[in-house]
């Protein structure tokens, strides 16, 4: 059986930002949670490309957040083929 790590991109908010983490190795600020959104699909989906698994994990925001609501949405592109 051969195992495949995955990259994560985590989106949640703190207080008034919209974070974007990957990994342990990146942040990125964003104003909105569109605006955060649409940067973790855009690069998950340039590593998808490459042939890697990747995954956007999405933290609820608002009052009746909790961890029963996480939102998972993860894939991997296949391989090109040689010409």
């Amino acid at each position: 059986m051969h195992m495949t790590h995955t990259e994560r991109f985590v989106v949640f908010q703190v207080q008034n930002e919209w974070l974007v983490t990957y990994g342990d190795r990146t942040r990125m600020s964003y104003l909105t949670r569109e605006e955060a959104e649409t940067s973790a699909f855009n690069a998950a989906d340039a590593l998808a490309s490459q042939g890697h698994a990747v995954s956007v994990l999405i933290m609820p925001d608002g009052p009746d957040a909790s961890g029963q609501h996480l939102m998972i949405l993860s894939g991997r592109s296949t391989q090109a083929q040689p010409n």
